[in-house]
C-alpha cells in the first residue's frame, strides 16, 4: 500500500509538472503574441509625442489622422522614417521594437487619440515672457538673420536692440519694438535663426573701419549688463561699447582706439535714411567721419531714430 502511494504520488507530480510547464509556455507564447502597446509607447515614443500637441514630433491626433486604418503603413514608416518637415529633427528607426510591437503601439495610439482634438500651440518661445528673457539689458550669443554665424544679440533696454557680428567685428543692424524670439534656434538645435521682434531701424552696410586682413575678434566683457566688444581691425586695437539713449529711441556707441599709426582716421558712417548720426568729436562730411589721431583715442557716436 505504501509502495503504491509513492508511485501514485510520483505520477501525480509528473502530471502537475507537465501542466505547469505547458501553462508556462502558453504564457510566454501569449506575451510574445500580444506585446503591451501602452508599455512600448511609453518606453519608445512618449518623450517626443504627446496626445494632442506637437512637441519634438507630431501629436498622436495627427498620427491617427495620417494612419487610421493603415497599420502596415504605420509600421513601414516607423521602421524606415525620413524627414517630412524641413525644420524638424529626424525620427530614429524603431526597427528594434519589431513588427508586432509596432502594431501594438499603433493600436494604443489609435485608442488613446480617439475623440481628441489637436491643441494649437504658440509657435513662439514658451519662455519668452520669463523673468530671465525679459531682463534688460540682455546679451545672447545666437544665430541671427542677415549676419554671420558668430552673432551676438543685445537688448539695450525695453525699446532698442542690436545685432553685432563677432565673426566680422562689426555692427550689423539695430531694431526697436522688442528683442528676439530664440525658439526657432533652440527647437532646431542650432539649425535655425532667431526671429527679430520689432522693426529694423538702422542697417550698417559696411564696417566702419573697412575690411582688413588682420581683423580679429578678442571677446567682450559686460559692464552694467552691457557688452564692451574688443577686436582688432587692421592696425587698430578697438574697444566698442553700447548704451541706450535716454527718453528716445536710438543707441550710443563709444569707441576707444589705440594704434602705432598717428595718422588721421576716416570712418564710413554713411547717410542712412531716417537715422541721425551725431559725433562728439571730429567732423562729418558726405557720410565720412574725420578724426585726428588724438580725437580717435576716445569718441562717441549717437544714433537717433525719429
Amino acid at each position: 500500500m505504501s509502495s503504491f502511494t509513492i508511485r501514485e504520488s510520483k505520477s501525480l507530480f509528473k502530471i502537475e509538472m507537465k501542466q505547469t510547464f505547458v501553462l508556462f509556455l502558453a504564457g510566454i507564447s501569449s506575451a510574445l503574441a500580444a506585446p503591451d502597446g501602452k508599455e512600448l509607447y511609453e518606453k519608445n515614443c512618449a518623450a517626443c509625442h504627446l496626445v494632442n500637441q506637437m512637441v519634438v514630433g507630431p501629436s498622436l491626433v495627427e498620427i491617427r489622422n495620417l494612419y487610421y486604418g493603415r497599420p502596415d503603413d504605420f509600421v513601414k514608416w516607423a521602421v524606415a522614417p525620413y524627414k517630412k518637415r524641413p525644420h524638424s529633427i529626424y525620427m530614429p528607426s524603431m526597427v528594434h521594437v519589431g513588427e508586432e510591437g509596432l502594431k501594438s503601439i499603433y493600436n494604443h495610439v489609435i485608442k488613446i487619440s480617439k475623440d481628441k482634438a489637436e491643441k494649437i500651440s504658440d509657435p513662439r518661445d514658451p519662455f519668452l515672457k520669463s523673468p530671465t528673457l525679459t531682463a534688460r539689458p540682455q546679451v545672447q550669443r545666437i544665430f541671427m538673420p542677415e549676419s554671420g554665424p558668430a552673432s551676438i544679440a543685445v537688448a539695450l533696454d525695453e525699446k532698442t536692440s542690436l545685432c553685432w557680428d563677432a565673426g566680422n567685428c562689426r555692427l550689423r543692424y539695430s531694431w526697436t519694438g522688442g528683442f528676439i524670439d530664440g525658439f526657432p534656434y533652440w527647437k532646431g538645435n542650432g539649425s535655425q535663426q532667431a526671429t527679430i521682434i520689432g522693426d529694423v531701424r538702422y542697417t550698417e552696410n559696411e564696417a566702419l573701419f573697412g575690411k582688413g586682413i588682420n581683423d580679429h575678434f578678442k571677446g567682450y566683457r559686460l559692464q552694467n549688463g552691457l557688452p564692451i566688444f574688443q577686436y582688432q581691425a587692421g592696425n587698430y586695437e578697438i574697444s566698442e561699447s553700447y548704451a541706450p539713449v535716454k527718453n528716445q529711441e536710438g543707441f550710443i556707441r563709444e569707441f576707444q582706439i589705440s594704434s602705432n599709426d598717428q595718422a588721421k582716421i576716416q570712418l564710413k558712417i554713411g547717410n542712412p535714411k531716417n537715422v541721425s548720426i551725431l559725433s562728439n568729436k571730429g567732423k562729418i562730411e558726405d557720410g565720412i567721419l574725420h578724426l585726428s589721431a588724438q580725437e580717435a583715442l576716445n569718441f562717441r557716436l549717437t544714433y537717433l531714430f525719429p
